[in-house]
């Protein structure tokens, strides 16, 4: 009796004195390290074990402690679910650990963990997720699904904004701005019209290429652009999702309903803000399972990697090619606890750099000025980026000051996704106002560094030779390469003053005569210099094929010259008496002079290109179409006499010159094709003469 109170006493002594602990163990390196909250596909076992930590009272770990894993939910009618382990005993590190084989259903598995031999220690409870091997496909789909509602919904919000307010930001442009806080305003209010900081920075470009805006005028309406992306930001992480559909309601009924057009396009750019919400809940939704998806998240944690971040956000902006539709998007995610402030940092830095590519690709063509705007948009971004990037924790630090939770004792997942969606739209903003104020005092230095990297370009003068060179010595196979390419350059000269040939009669462009008058002088200026060169070749030692070459050459840049002589002579005159005339072409009359000068225009290029790289089917397809288009001509010819029997007013007053812009075109016509017969007879005889010496 007294041994056995003993016994009972070390027992009970055992209980109070050495209590145990079960805990889900923590890894910050490993996602979902305890097997909590894991998802998986059908039919397989799980990717994380499910792990439990036995502490004791000093919170040292246990050894050989046995665990009891149980299965006490799961999917209905699942079959073949089952666990690797039931008792497992713990390891030196007071970890047991099992795995879970999934069933054939979709659903929720839980899993309950607890003292083999001790009723009173407090259990654990897990779950894990089961999904359909397809999954990922409907995920993806969703997602894209979400995104394109997103981004036609921002881009008919654009739209919408920029058709109320019709050309009253252009003239707003050129009249308001007057130094450089009023550039900062105006680029504020056309990046909140166009929602869009990539397509304001074109825009302003054109605007410096057009003379709308001087170049430092310009620096400003860049800095003035990045900050108007902000409010779209804070108004997307509001997320109102909820109301999309009451929104995209409104916007409909204005749309259909309003006989103004005005409301009409107020109405799209309500439509469109409903449609950049439903976009957010798609995307929101559809991404909701990834947050336990082991693999998904540890990706989000890499994203703390401030480089990774940068160029992440780097490549999907230019992408999207849209800073507000990026960031929209990871605030969306984030809606669902995936990201933390300090992950999505580097996003945000990387993509206000990525979307400086499309304004200096459109700047490519443009003028100096343009181009200069352009890149003093990328050393705004870059250096601002550069200047924030050392200083993320404390971006990380102010941007939860301003945002901070309003929920106590809850999961990282509630608090990041409470908080995260503002945070992220405040350093949005945080870095563009702090790149404004730092930038605008400085925007004349700025000014007189760019200019110094893209200095004034030396104006070309277009009586210049790009290839030939009289003063130099090359041989014959090269001089007559070098002079096809002038002629080349010549046939591009001709197509130009071709192409504008119809403008006096049809838009009543009196300018267009001091451009023709222009190409002429120029083509003029490259016939004289590609014959003399070819004279001067000509005399040297050259072969004979070689010199049937150059009067080929010779031939051709007299047909063009011919061409241009039809338009700037024979056109110039009539086009004279049309302008200083009240006459008009019928609708039917106009429409056939375009028709057989866009057949003009094609067989010049035709001509050409058979020049540029000789093709005797092509040759011959030029000939063929020249056939074509002189029927042509005498149809429409035939056309115009038939509408004067009925005694269309239109078509007498204008009848002589319709009928001399008819003949004259077809002329163009014969010429271009001349071209190619030159060609082909040159070939031809190549191929005798060929012939004969074999």
């Amino acid at each position: 009796m007294k041994k056995g109170l003993i016994f009972s006493f070390f027992i009970l002594l055992s209980f109070v004195g050495f209590s145990q602990i079960l805990i889900k163990p923590q890894n910050p390196e490993v996602f979902a390290y305890s097997g909590d909250n894991q998802t998986q596909t059908l039919g397989k076992t799980t990717a994380n074990p499910i792990r439990v930590l036995v502490l004791d009272e000093n919170k040292n770990p246990i050894q050989n402690y046995e665990i009891s894993f149980s299965i006490i939910s799961y999917p209905q009618f699942s079959k073949g679910f089952q666990l690797t382990d039931k008792k497992v005993k713990t390891d030196e590190n007071g970890i047991a650990s099992t795995y879970l084989q999934i069933g054939d259903q979709e659903g929720e598995y839980t899993i309950m963990a607890s003292s083999a031999n001790d009723l009173d220690v407090d259990c654990l409870v897990y779950t894990v997720n089961a999904r359909d091997k397809s999954w990922i496909f409907f995920l993806i789909a969703g997602l894209l699904g979400g995104i394109s509602i997103f981004l036609y919904g921002m881009n008919i919000l654009g739209k919408g904004m920029v058709s109320a307010t019709g050309n009253k930001m252009r003239n707003l442009t050129s009249k308001f701005i007057k130094n450089r806080f009023s550039g900062f305003i105006a680029g504020f209010v056309l990046a909140l019209l166009v929602q869009s900081n990539t397509a304001a920075s074109v825009l302003t470009i054109g605007f410096v290429e057009s003379g709308l805006v001087s170049f430092v005028q310009s620096l400003s309406m860049l800095l003035g652009a990045a900050v108007g992306t902000t409010i779209t930001t804070q108004l997307i992480a509001l997320n109102i999702t909820d109301y999309a559909l009451f929104i995209i309601a409104i916007g409909f009924g204005t749309v259909m309903f309003s006989r103004n057009n005005k409301f009409k396009y107020i109405g799209r750019a309500i439509l469109g803000l409903g449609l950049l919400f439903m976009g957010m809940y798609v995307i929101s939704e559809t991404m909701a399972p990834l947050k336990n998806y082991t693999k998904f998240v540890e990706i989000l944690i890499g994203l703390e990697n401030p480089f990774i971040g940068i160029a992440v956000g780097f490549i999907f902006t230019m992408a999207l090619n849209s800073t507000i539709a990026f960031i929209g998007i990871i605030i969306t995610v984030s809606t669902q606890g995936f990201l933390s402030i300090e992950a999505a940092i580097p996003l945000i830095l990387g993509s206000n750099m990525g979307n400086t590519l499309i304004p200096i690709i459109a700047s490519l063509k443009a003028g100096r000025e343009a181009q200069r705007a352009a890149l003093a948009n990328i050393l705004f971004k870059f250096s601002a980026v550069l200047i924030f990037v050392w200083w993320i924790p404390e971006l990380a630090n102010l941007a939860k000051s301003f945002s901070p939770s309003r929920l106590s004792h809850v999961s990282d997942y509630e608090y990041f996704a409470e908080t995260v969606p503002h945070q992220i739209a405040n350093v949005h903003t945080f870095f563009n106002i702090g790149m404004a104020i730092v930038m605008l005092p400085l925007i004349n230095v700025y000014a007189y560094l760019i200019k110094k990297i893209l200095p004034d370009k030396k104006e070309k003068s277009p009586f210049e030779l790009n290839y030939i060179d009289m003063a130099v010595n090359v041989s014959p196979a090269l001089t007559l390469s070098l002079a096809k390419k002038e002629a080349l350059r010549m046939g591009d000269k001709i197509k130009e003053l071709v192409s504008l040939c119809l403008l006096p009669f049809i838009e009543r462009n009196e300018n267009v005569l001091k451009i023709w008058q222009a190409l002429e002088n120029e083509a003029d200026f490259l016939q004289k210099n590609i014959n003399k060169y070819l004279v001067t070749v000509s005399s040297q030692s050259v072969d004979e094929q070689q010199l049937n070459e150059a009067f080929q050459i010779m031939y051709i840049v007299k047909e063009l010259e011919m061409i241009g002589d039809i338009v700037n002579t024979n056109l110039r005159h009539q086009a004279v008496k049309w302008l200083a005339s009240d006459y008009s072409f019928s609708e039917e009359g106009k429409a056939e002079l375009e028709t057989i000068h866009l057949k003009a225009l094609k067989q010049i290029s035709r001509s050409m290109e058979v020049f540029a790289e000789f093709d005797k089917e092509r040759a011959e397809h030029v000939r063929n179409k020249y056939k074509q288009y002189a029927e042509l001509a005498e149809s429409l010819e035939k056309s115009h006499y038939e509408r004067l029997f009925t005694q269309n007013q239109q078509t007498l007053s204008s009848s002589e010159v319709h009928l001399e812009l008819l003949g004259l075109l077809n002329s163009v016509n014969r010429h271009a094709t001349n071209i190619a017969r030159i060609l082909v007879n040159w070939q031809k005889n190549k191929v005798k003469k060929s012939n004969k010496m074999n």
